[in-house]
């Protein structure tokens, strides 16, 4: 028995291959079987993750956008410090330096905070709380303009277009609004309900972020060991490279925008406010949060300025729109050049077509994430015809 063992043992490999990729098999069957589930589970494993290291997220972000004016501080700070110190005491110094910048940062942050809170969300509320308000007397007036539109069309017998006109388009609208602020008192209320675990999230992301700042180098110093022992060096040249290329264009162009918007918003506000509009601060507020949405930013902050001026005059609402009009032709031309660059480089036409994709797929967070996302795949494209036709 022992000898025919040995003469067939030439076999024994070609079995335990077979039992391996039987179980492989069982188990890739039990798998897609049970994919819903699966995935089911995952997603929920991966969401619980998320949720835990979310301050962590955001401290990453806060410290991303808040690092270049630390930098910017931390610059005419050591120009001051160094001029006339020994060298040994530069040195020596660079911690505290930084550790100011830091600290003044967060101070700026905080004034910030502050005067939004007591020079702007207050007005907005108004703004919003006579919104709601108007909507009787938007929609007296807005019947009445349909009465004289419908007076106008019969009087020129045009019985098909008349009938085309719905009676009930300011329901429509009045609707969406009734149920946009219905969704917002939601999101409070929710907000309110989760504003112990808020604090808290609150609390750590100040903290992490706070030392993301300060021990910034320490931290590329310790991730890039990490790379060296996890990585071949060719794996790690290319992953500093992309990101290397990822905050050249995605992020400074961010925060470029970020930056334009903040002064879209302002301008606006101040527009407004020469015209007299009754929704000023909402049309301004409106106005630079949808500027980081090219095209659609000038589109939204006209639209809302004729819209809700109309209510108080037709003259109101085109002066509004057309003021805002103006001025992003001004922005879009002159200002935003100097503060984004040219970090895209996008036709017009494939910054169209990007914010229609993302917009598509993703929503608002899509339609603004769009632009960069493609100028980064035109950079690695550029990289590659340039690789293949200088070999």
């Amino acid at each position: 028995m022992i000898e025919r063992l040995k003469a067939y043992k030439r076999y024994f490999p070609l079995g335990i291959v077979a039992v391996v990729i039987g179980i492989v098999l069982m188990v890739a069957y039990k798998v897609i079987s049970n994919s819903t589930d699966v995935v089911g589970v995952s997603w929920r494993y991966i969401g619980g993750f998320i949720d835990i290291i979310s301050p962590v997220i955001y401290a990453f972000a806060s410290a991303y956008l808040l690092y270049y004016p630390v930098q910017f501080i931390e610059k005419w700070i050591t120009y001051g410090a160094d001029f006339g110190m020994p060298k040994r005491n530069q040195e020596k110094s660079k911690g505290w330096i930084r550790l100011i910048s830091v600290a003044t940062v967060f101070l700026m942050v905080i004034a910030i905070i502050g005067m939004l809170i007591n020079f702007i969300l207050p007005p907005l509320f108004e703004n919003i709380n006579i919104l709601f308000n108007s909507i009787p007397k938007f929609e007296a007036q807005f019947n009445m303009w349909m009465k004289e539109i419908g007076n106008v069309l019969n009087s020129l017998n045009l019985e098909e277009v008349n009938a085309a006109i719905p009676g009930d388009v300011f329901n429509y609208v009045k609707d969406f609004l009734i149920s946009s602020g219905q969704w917002v008192i939601g999101g409070i209320g929710g907000f309110i309900s989760s504003f112990s675990s808020f604090v808290i999230d609150f609390v750590v992301t100040v903290i992490v972020t706070f030392y993301f700042l300060k021990d910034k180098e320490k931290l590329f110093a310790g991730v890039s060991k990490i790379g060296t022992i996890v990585c071949t060096l060719k794996v790690k040249t290319g992953i500093i490279s992309f990101v290397k290329t990822l905050d050249e264009v995605v992020g400074k162009y961010l925060l470029g925008t970020i930056l334009d918007s903040v002064i879209v918003g302002v301008v606006s506000v101040v527009l407004m406010l020469l015209i007299k509009h009754p929704f000023a601060i909402l049309i301004g507020v409106a106005a630079g949060l949808t500027n980081v949405i090219p095209y659609v930013g000038p589109i939204v902050g006209s639209g809302l300025a004729f819209v809700l001026g109309a209510f108080t005059s037709v003259g109101m609402g085109l002066t509004g729109a057309g003021l805002l009009l103006l001025y992003q032709q001004v922005d879009g031309n002159i200002i935003q050049p100097k503060i984004v660059g040219d970090q895209v480089g996008l036709l017009p036409v494939w910054i169209m077509i990007s914010v229609l994709i993302g917009g598509s797929y993703f929503g608002g967070v899509g339609m603004i994430a769009s632009v960069p996302i493609a100028a980064l795949i035109k950079v690695y494209l550029d990289k590659i015809y340039n690789q293949k036709i200088n070999r």
